[in-house]
């Protein structure tokens, strides 16, 4: 299985945005893998989950837009800590 790079960081040149925006794309990336394999599994329950899953990271990636300096960080750091979680956990 292929991992995404770890989210940007603010050493790196990106700004806490772009930071974000990555660290949410890599979350929805990793669920897409996981519904790729649910829909070849024939699990509709896990598609749907992870569809759900998926709608509401782009929502948050939509909020980033829009978000105070705050918001982003928060986004960026709950993102990230979500992306380790998936891959240790899986789910």
């Amino acid at each position: 299985m292929h991992t995404p790079p770890p989210p940007s960081s603010p050493d790196d040149g990106s700004t806490p945005y772009e930071a974000a925006k990555e660290a949410v794309g890599a979350v929805i990336a990793w669920y897409g893998r996981q519904l790729l394999d649910a829909r070849r599994a024939g699990d509709q329950q896990r598609q749907e989950e992870l569809t759900g899953q998926m709608q509401a990271c782009t929502e948050d990636r939509r909020r980033l837009v829009d978000a105070a300096p705050e918001e982003i960080e928060h986004i960026k750091d709950l993102y990230a800590e979500r992306l380790r979680n998936l891959e240790v956990g899986g789910s």
